[in-house]
């Protein structure tokens, strides 16, 4: 039988990382590489720049990048000791970066209509099952009216050997140890969950991988449009 769940396991992984000194979940070149591919889509940060949210923001690289650019980064992520790693990072003078423990699938810490931007930047292949369609839900309520949501997300078919030994293809879920840990959709399925939820989408593409151990990527540039509920 299959176990729920346990997004809070992330913790326990961050804690190892940084025992290890490592810079984060990704390192500081995989975080840059990123942070470039999403950065033509970025809001402009003339004037007061933009309110952003980060989802799963783990040690606040990302965030920090973002909050360079002029805007107003707030990160969320569920293990308090990502949130706590982030919070000791070093900012820049200037800079305008908040950290948050809290459950993206919910985003309950944040009133309605409060972001212009929402970026995921790895984060929403790691929610599973009917979490995605509450986690896209989530997003949607906290962006306000034309808000932009930038995904970066796994996606394509599973080639590794050992990741298809884990992998349902039937629910697209990769499960360790009786535990679903990753959603790999087809991009065009992804593409149409955003739809569902209530999004414009933009532009989208895929970025190949580079080997069979990896996965492809997925990027999409997507704007708050209006529910089916709400129509």
């Amino acid at each position: 039988m299959q176990r729920p769940v346990d997004y809070f396991a992330h913790d326990a992984v961050y804690r190892t990382l940084r025992e290890r000194g490592a810079e984060g979940w990704s390192s500081e070149e995989e975080v840059r590489a990123l942070f470039d591919h999403i950065l033509p889509w970025l809001p402009s940060p003339a004037g007061r720049g933009a309110s952003l949210l980060e989802l799963g923001c783990g040690a606040g690289s990302l965030s920090l990048l973002l909050a360079a650019q002029g805007h107003t980064v707030t990160g969320i992520d569920i293990a308090p000791t990502a949130i706590q790693w982030a919070w000791e990072r070093p900012q820049s003078v200037g800079l305008s970066a908040q950290f948050q423990v809290g459950d993206v699938v919910t985003l309950s810490p944040f009133a309605d209509a409060v972001f212009d931007t929402v970026v995921d930047g790895h984060c929403l292949h790691c929610i599973v099952g009917e979490d995605r369609a509450r986690c896209l839900e989530a997003v949607h309520r906290v962006l306000r009216p034309g808000g932009t949501f930038i995904v970066a997300t796994m996606c394509g078919a599973v080639l590794d050997e050992g990741l298809q030994r884990q992998f349902d293809p039937r629910t697209c879920t990769v499960v360790v140890d009786g535990r679903p840990t990753r959603h790999i959709g087809a991009a065009a399925d992804i593409v149409a969950e955003l739809a569902r939820a209530g999004f414009d989408v933009v532009e989208a593409h895929v970025e190949p991988r580079t080997c069979a151990s990896e996965q492809d990527d997925l990027f999409v540039l997507a704007r708050k449009g209006r529910r089916q509920a709400d129509a």
